[in-house]
């Protein structure tokens, strides 16, 4: 009788704790299905490691690194150099990083702001290392020919490449380099450019385990093909976004400069569907809105791709506690988009919406967006 009798108990307490468990997991499920999206894209995680000795230039020199020609004979540079200068912001990585514009390593000669400006070229080699983490990620800016880029060169070959944006602030950048595992590597950093941004800035050479989620929310870049996380009000978004470079197709001299597969353009018809043509347009004859979802701002800078029109009622906006705090337009009639960032640090951890405006039928009526992201995080400062 006492043996049934603890066999009760043991069997009661065992129900409660199995009632507990799903009770508990149905209000996490239940949990996450109420979060918004930007709730959900994974907070920062500082899970990296250097790829090398100093490939963060902090040792202040140019250590496990080799110059060629000119372009990096006075590097590393110290400090947010351009902003004494040019009140324009770099913001490297703690207190040494590369710009073959600058000139100031902090000697007695020198002064904060000295350049030696495009003229130089030159090459930047690293030591080699072997790649041990499923991603590289580092900081660049700059140009964005090819002349300006960093290079990941395996047996000989580059294997992947990034530019800048025509502009100074250094953005974090990521390669999934997971199917090199195990292999020897090295850095190039190159500038073969003396005109216009014929220079590159870059900081902070790093081995990722994960990479850093840089989206305003998911599909804020429009890669899910379709338009999960925005809502489309009027004509003038319907079959959108666009596939692939459509402008190139119909007009061989005009490109989309798309960033990925996928785009928005209101002047365009063919998301690569099949029975789709591609060069096919609607032409400037709808008009209409395109609102994000809500996200939270986790970044000092938003960055994103512009193009099309410059009339009136072409326009990208930015609310944030349902006010509109910043608006982006063209200056001048182009199919190719072009960066445009926003400084939004005072609103940090602030509820914003995105919301794309087509409310024009006249020539050139149209509008061309992409690539929505942050160019760093609060963390990554």
């Amino acid at each position: 009788m006492e043996i049934f009798t603890n066999f009760r108990v043991k069997f009661h307490i065992s129900c409660i704790y199995v009632l507990f468990l799903m009770t508990s997991n149905i209000l996490a499920s239940e949990e996450y299905q109420q979060k918004s999206p930007s709730e959900i894209i994974p907070k920062f995680v500082s899970k990296e490691k250097l790829l090398f000795i100093n490939s963060d230039f902090e040792m202040g020199d140019l250590t496990n690194w080799r110059s060629f020609g000119n372009a990096f004979l006075n590097q590393p540079t110290l400090g947010d150099n351009t902003y004494p200068r040019e009140k324009n912001k770099v913001m490297p990585k703690g207190n040494w990083w590369v710009g073959t514009f600058e000139n100031y390593q902090g000697l007695p000669t020198q002064k904060p702001g000295d350049a030696q400006k495009n003229e130089p070229t030159g090459e930047l080699i690293s030591t080699t290392f072997t790649i041990d983490t499923p991603y590289i990620g580092f900081l660049i800016s700059g140009g964005s020919k090819k002349t300006t880029a960093v290079r990941l060169i395996i047996d000989g070959e580059i294997v992947r490449e990034s530019v800048g944006m025509n502009q100074p602030l250094m953005r974090r950048e990521f390669w999934d380099v997971r199917e090199f595992a195990g292999k020897p590597a090295i850095i190039s950093v190159v500038d073969r450019e003396k005109g216009p941004w014929g220079c590159i800035n870059v900081d902070d050479f790093r081995g990722y385990y994960s990479p850093i989620n840089m989206l305003l929310f998911p599909n804020s870049d429009f890669e899910f093909g379709d338009l999960t996380n925005w809502k489309a009000e009027g004509t003038a978004f319907e079959k959108q976004p666009t596939f692939g470079d459509n402008p190139a197709v119909r007009e061989g001299n005009k490109h989309s400069n798309h960033q990925g597969n996928y785009w928005i353009g209101t002047y365009e018809l063919y998301q690569g569907k099949p029975g789709e043509i591609p060069g096919t347009v609607r032409r400037d004859v709808a008009f209409g809105t395109l609102r994000s979802t809500s996200f939270k701002i986790r970044g000092p800078f938003i960055a994103f791709l512009l193009g099309g029109g410059k009339g009136v009622g072409l326009e990208v906006r930015l609310y944030v506690d349902g006010n509109i705090v910043r608006t982006a337009s063209n200056s001048s009639n182009r199919e190719d988009m072009r960066i445009q960032i926003w400084n939004v640090e005072e609103f940090k951890d602030k509820d914003a919406e995105l919301e794309i405006i087509d409310d024009s039928m006249d020539a050139w009526g149209h509008i061309n967006v992409d690539y929505f992201r942050y160019l760093r995080l609060f963390e990554d400062m």
